[in-house]
């Protein structure tokens, strides 16, 4: 199964329209693919914590993410409210995908980009001209691969309403933290 599943990291990667339904038909149970989401949000926070000393401050993050726990934290909160509301809005927006599919295409895609990051990173280290390009075009590739997963996932007829999902899914996430996260009695650092 592991040859497969790197088989199909380089497939998702290379030809994600060719992937996205290979992926969604992987028969894992839901169960297991909570488990990879939260590996992937640990694995995520080490990555993080990691490289934290070699970044500077960002001071529009809440003080939360300053540490690879509140990290791990903020960053688990987002992918479920992501899983979520993948699934309810693209149900709303007809949609035939199903918090499993939804599920699936963030832990893949997360993880994908977990990978990624994990190299450039380390790039980042040598060559941070080139890392930061090589960012800046994987964040836009990885933008197509969600929009192209979502559309697969919800059977939409066209691209336009996977693009309109994965903004109100961000957006909705976003908001979504924001507020548990000001309920917590945590605000963002700076002045607002």
């Amino acid at each position: 199964m592991l040859p497969e599943l790197r088989a199909l990291v380089g497939e998702t990667l290379r030809d994600p329209k060719a992937a996205a339904p290979r992926i969604l038909a992987l028969p894992f149970p839901t169960q297991i693919w909570w488990i990879a989401l939260a590996l992937v949000v640990v694995l995520n926070a080490l990555l993080y914590g990691l490289f934290l000393p070699f970044q500077p401050p960002m001071a529009i993050l809440p003080t939360i993410t300053n540490n690879p726990i509140g990290y791990a934290l903020a960053t688990g909160g987002m992918y479920g409210f992501l899983v979520l509301l993948f699934d309810w809005i693209g149900r709303k927006m007809g949609g035939q995908g199903r918090l499993h599919s939804a599920l699936v295409l963030v832990t893949w895609l997360q993880a994908i980009q977990l990978v990624v990051l994990a190299g450039l990173s380390v790039l980042g280290l040598a060559i941070p001209a080139l890392s930061a390009i090589l960012s800046l075009g994987f964040s836009l590739y990885f933008f197509w691969m969600m929009v192209v997963f979502l559309n697969e996932a919800h059977r939409f007829e066209s691209f336009g309403k996977a693009f309109v999902l994965l903004l109100l899914g961000h957006f909705a996430a976003a908001f979504a933290l924001s507020f548990l996260l000001i309920f917590a009695g945590i605000t963002p650092v700076g002045p607002v």
